[in-house]
C-alpha cells in the first residue's frame, strides 16, 4: 500500500530550499530532499503539509497549492504531493534534518537530472 507524502517547494531569493536527511533515518538516509513527511490517518494532505512544515520548519505555511502528485517507489511505496504556498510566518528553523540547505533552481534541476532515484530524492 502507498504511503501519502506532502512535500513543500519553498522558494525564497532566487533559490530553493532542500534539506539532508539525518543517516538514522529507514527511508533514503542522507539524501538531499525537498521538505517533506508523511500524511497521518485521518488527516488531509493540506493539513499534514501545514503541520509538517511547522514540525520539521517551524514555520505556518499560507495558502499551500499542490502543484505536481507522482507514485515514487524507495524503502517504501509514496505517491508524493508536491505544493507550493503564497508566504509563510515565522523564521525558518533546522528540527529534523541534518542539514537545510538553499540551493538554485538550475542546482536544484541538476541534482535531479543526476538522481538515480527520480523525484525529490537527489
Amino acid at each position: 500500500m502507498r504511503k501519502d507524502i506532502v512535500s513543500l517547494i519553498l522558494e525564497q531569493d532566487g533559490k530553493i530550499l532542500v534539506e539532508r536527511r539525518k543517516q538514522s533515518k529507514s527511508a533514503s538516509p542522507g539524501s538531499v530532499i525537498l521538505p517533506a513527511g508523511h500524511v497521518e490517518p485521518g488527516e488531509t494532505r493540506e493539513e499534514a503539509i501545514v503541520r509538517e512544515m511547522m514540525e520539521e520548519l517551524g514555520i505556518a505555511i499560507i495558502n499551500p497549492q499542490l502543484v505536481y502528485q507522482a507514485d515514487y517507489d524507495c524503502e517504501e511505496q509514496q505517491r508524493i504531493f508536491w505544493y507550493k504556498c503564497d508566504a509563510y510566518i515565522g523564521q525558518i528553523q533546522n528540527n529534523e534534518a541534518e542539514e537545510l540547505l538553499w540551493i538554485s533552481p538550475s542546482e536544484f534541476f541538476r541534482l535531479i537530472v543526476q538522481s538515480e532515484r527520480g523525484f525529490s530524492i537527489f
